[in-house]
């Protein structure tokens, strides 16, 4: 686990998450009007860490970095986290 971290939103499309060295990127379309987030939306590192296996704990805490950062960047009220604990 690390404390440094940072994303990047390079087309409307996607959100890239850095942690560390590593990267993944993450589906999320910012045209709709809410954000809703899930640890479904985790998947895997891109390469070269894509066979590091993710944890359903790594995944809770990677959505709520992102949300954290999302919510500096937008209306609080338009991320939504689902089934996060």
């Amino acid at each position: 686990m690390t404390d440094t971290y940072r994303i990047a939103i390079p087309h409307f499309w996607c959100l890239e998450y850095y942690e560390g060295n590593k990267k993944m990127t993450v589906d999320i379309d910012f045209r709709d009007p809410i954000i809703c987030l899930n640890a479904k939306l985790i998947s895997c590192w891109d390469a070269p860490f894509e066979n590091e296996i993710i944890t359903d704990d790594e995944k809770r805490r990677i959505i709520k970095n992102i949300t954290n950062e999302l919510k500096k960047r937008f209306t609080p009220e338009t991320i939504v986290l689902q089934d996060i604990q």
